[in-house]
This record gives structure tokens, sequence and C-alpha cells, in this order.
């Protein structure tokens, strides 16, 4: 990385993302799987896959306790087994929601629920969704040049959200974009960030270099981008 970037990003998102990385579970510090409830099947997990990290390392300690789990003589590999066979992890949305509703606690709001239509000011953690945080009532689209931290990086046809929480730049050109998100099909899943190297300022950014792969080895963007669908850089109305 040149010497002349600049590397933007802020305290909130960085807490939060280390946070959901870093769960300290049985004394060791544990990446939080994902979980997505399948309401259709009726097949739930705690806290829905909307959970903090608070409340995803409470959610292991119970379930531990319940099953008779000494979770101090498990390595973390088998840990994350365990909360993955427990339904215990946060989807995209949930992740997305916690790491802006931490963003808009730093910038001096009170979270973004009560900015949700119809939340009425009450985190309905069934609500935290895709199409709850890129619908246009909420969100809007940017181009690439105006990217902020905060930002949302719409994705899978509007099936998946991830958030930019770092960005370098040279002058007032990006450069650089990693996004967080919370994953079931890359390589690295559950919580974790990925790169993009922008290449060219007057291009979109799916038209740029993203780094991440699929669990089968594949490009993430071919897989995950549509344009025509309206995946793209969105950003909260609230901030605006």
């Amino acid at each position: 990385m040149s010497n002349d970037l600049t590397i933007q990003t802020c305290k909130s998102l960085q807490d939060m993302f280390y946070s959901y990385t870093h769960l300290k579970i049985g004394k060791k510090e544990i990446v939080c799987p994902y979980w997505m409830n399948n309401s259709e099947k009726g097949i739930y997990g705690p806290a829905g896959g909307k959970g903090t990290p608070e409340e995803i390392v409470e959610a292991t300690l119970e379930q531990a306790l319940a099953g008779n789990i000494n979770l101090e003589s498990l390595d973390k590999e088998a840990i994350v087994l365990f909360m993955k066979a427990k339904k215990i992890g946060v989807d995209c949305s949930g992740f997305v929601f916690w790491m802006l509703n931490s963003l808009d606690l730093e910038k001096g709001g009170n979270g973004i629920a009560d900015d949700i239509p119809g939340s009425k000011g009450v985190l309905l953690k069934a609500r935290a969704s895709v199409l709850m945080l890129t619908d246009d009532n909420i969100s809007f689209p940017i181009k690439l040049p105006e990217v902020m931290i905060g930002d949302m990086l719409r994705l899978r046809q509007g099936r998946h959200v991830a958030v930019v929480h770092k960005i370098a730049r040279e002058g007032k050109d990006v450069k650089e974009i990693w996004y967080a998100h919370s994953s079931s099909i890359t390589k690295v899943t559950g919580v974790h960030e990925a790169r993009i190297t922008i290449a060219d300022q007057n291009k979109e950014i799916g038209d740029q270099a993203w780094e991440e792969q699929t669990a089968d080895g594949l490009s993430y963007k071919a897989e995950s981008f549509f344009a025509e669908e309206k995946d793209g850089l969105r950003r909260l109305k609230i901030w605006v």
C-alpha cells in the first residue's frame, strides 16, 4: 500500500467489528458464525440471528450449561461447531444493523431503530432485514467517489448486505474499500472483512477488483453483484 494513502475508518465500527470477531467464549476468542432463521420451516435460533456480541456469548454459555458442555475443554473449531449446532450466530442484516446502530450512537444519535418506519422506536429483531435497511424509504444509492464510512453494500439482488468500514484514499480518489459482513457462502464464513481495489474512479463498484471468493473458489462479485437488480452502494437517509 502506498504511503500516500489515507485510511478512513471510525472507532465505533472497528470496536463492534472486533467484538463480533473476538467473542470471548471459554477463555478463547471466537469469530461469530453465520446463522439465519428459516421462518418458512419454523427453524429459529437464540436472538434470531440478530444478536449483539453480548447476546451471542450469553446464548452460547446458556446452551453449554444446559447440555453440560465444558467449553474450556473445546478448541476454537469445536466451539464454532457447537454454536452452529445450536443455531447461534448472526446473519448479514443483524450484523449490519448493530454496526450502523453503533455508528449512529457515535454520531450523537440514539441508535437507528427509531429511524426505521414502523419500528415505533423499538428494534423488533425480526424486522432487521436487508429490505429494512436498503429500502428506498430508508436509504438511497450513491456513486463510488462519494462513498463514506457506514455506507452499505447491497448484494445478491437485495438478499444480502455488507457495511463499508474502512476506505483508503489518495487525495480525493478512492483506492480501496473494505466491507464487513456475515456470510455463509464465502470462503471465509461468519463475520469477516474483504477488500475491493478501485482501478477506475469513473466506473461503478461492480466494475472494480473484488478479492473475495465463494466457498467453491469462484468470484464472489460474479456470484453476488447484480447492478441491473439495483445492487450497489447505499446510504441511510438519516445521515444526510
